[in-house]
């Protein structure tokens, strides 16, 4: 009955998924927020349906990782090189002023050291699985300022992986451990360098005279094993798979690639958002001083992202450059991952981990709310230059 009981959550996830997902349809707003609030309420929080548990969290991150792999399909890597250089201001300044008003922050209001680092680190990168959604969702993916989100979302993993790095290792060992640093800045910039000097070779690459059973096969095996090797280099598997995308985005047409992957994402994807309202403990916001404090940070997370990717991508124009900021801006998974390294470790208490949790749940609500009017007023300002 063990595995039952699975195939029961998994049941209740889609069917509130799907529910939640056509309300918010109804109502005009991004179906990704119905699919985070349908797992908080078959979740611990309110109904008690569903529970975190490896299976679970196993399939919903095959649904992140087949999002992804899906936006990659649908981004050419010379459309993302053609914004490379805002791309990388965008990551670096939306990494550098978060960490440094997370950290300024923790020691204002009296944390130590270590745990203001923590809450600085957990500021840092981009959950692009929000933001990938809602440009999906609205057929903007070609555009410039969501490749320039797209690209800065991978050069931000690299550098948060970096930076949690560092503030672990002080966390363990109380010392900066520059070798193993040094080798992950090699590993990471090596394996995005390889999938970029790929690209050419896979966009002549005759997938139907591969080894293989069908195009398609090899496209999923391709998505699924970039995404491991990324992961097996402490990268998110995510970034892998996008990459992994990307590298098929020549020949997508041309073997019809995109509807089967579609179908599996479509599948997958919505268990993924569901399963981040699962994990939120609503129950540890309530706290007087968790609220002050987390509206504070969340404060400090948005406007440190919008304000990096503003100055980053400036030279898209004013709308454009707002919207890559707010869709840098959600933190979801990985905030949470952060803090509860910080909490493994000790380097964190309760009250500190709800502080970064409340963020969490805020900036991953507020993206897509801010997205979909900001993005309409984005185009509408594209028309506007066109005629």
């Amino acid at each position: 009955m063990h595995g039952a009981g699975h195939i029961l959550e998994v049941f209740y996830l889609i069917l509130a998924a799907q529910v939640m997902a056509f309300l918010f349809k109804r109502l005009n707003q991004p179906v990704v927020i119905g699919e985070v609030l349908a797992g908080i309420l078959v979740g611990p929080a309110l109904l008690g349906w569903v529970h975190e548990g490896e299976i679970l969290e196993f399939i919903a991150e095959l649904g992140a990782i087949f999002l992804l792999f899906m936006v990659g399909l649908e981004t050419r890597l010379r459309d993302i090189l053609a914004v490379g250089k805002e791309a990388f201001l965008v990551a670096v300044l939306g990494v550098a002023f978060p960490f440094l008003g997370g950290y300024l922050f923790g020691l204002q209001i009296g944390f130590a050291t270590l745990p203001s680092l923590f809450l600085g680190t957990a500021l840092v990168a981009t959950s692009v699985g929000i933001t990938a959604r809602v440009l999906q969702e609205l057929g903007v993916l070609s555009r410039p300022y969501a490749r320039i989100i797209l690209g800065a979302a991978v050069i931000d993993d690299v550098l948060g992986l970096i930076v949690l790095a560092v503030v672990n290792g002080v966390a363990k060992t109380g010392q900066v451990e520059t070798g193993a640093i040094l080798q992950l800045i090699l590993l990471s910039v090596a394996f995005v360098g390889l999938a970029v000097a790929l690209s050419p070779l896979f966009a002549r690459l005759p997938l139907e005279k591969l080894p293989v059973g069908s195009p398609v096969g090899f496209a999923l095996a391709l998505g699924i094993g970039m995404a491991a090797l990324a992961a097996s280099i402490g990268l998110a598997p995510i970034v892998g798979a996008f990459l992994g995308g990307m590298l098929l985005s020549e020949v997508r047409e041309k073997y019809r690639l995109e509807e089967p992957v579609f179908a599996i994402e479509s599948f997958l994807a919505p268990l993924f958002f569901a399963m981040v309202g699962v994990r939120l403990e609503l129950a540890a916001l309530i706290s007087p001083a968790t609220l002050v404090a987390g509206t504070v940070v969340t404060v400090i997370a948005i406007l440190g992202k919008v304000l990096g990717g503003f100055l980053g991508s400036l030279t898209q124009g004013v709308r454009s450059a707002l919207t890559v900021g707010v869709g840098m801006a959600p933190r979801g998974e990985v905030g949470l991952i952060v803090a509860a390294l910080g909490l493994a470790a000790g380097a964190v208490n309760e009250e500190e981990y709800a502080i970064v949790l409340f963020m969490v749940v805020f900036t991953t609500l507020f993206a897509p709310f801010a997205l979909k009017p900001l993005i309409a007023w984005t185009e509408k300002g594209l028309r506007q230059a066109k005629e």
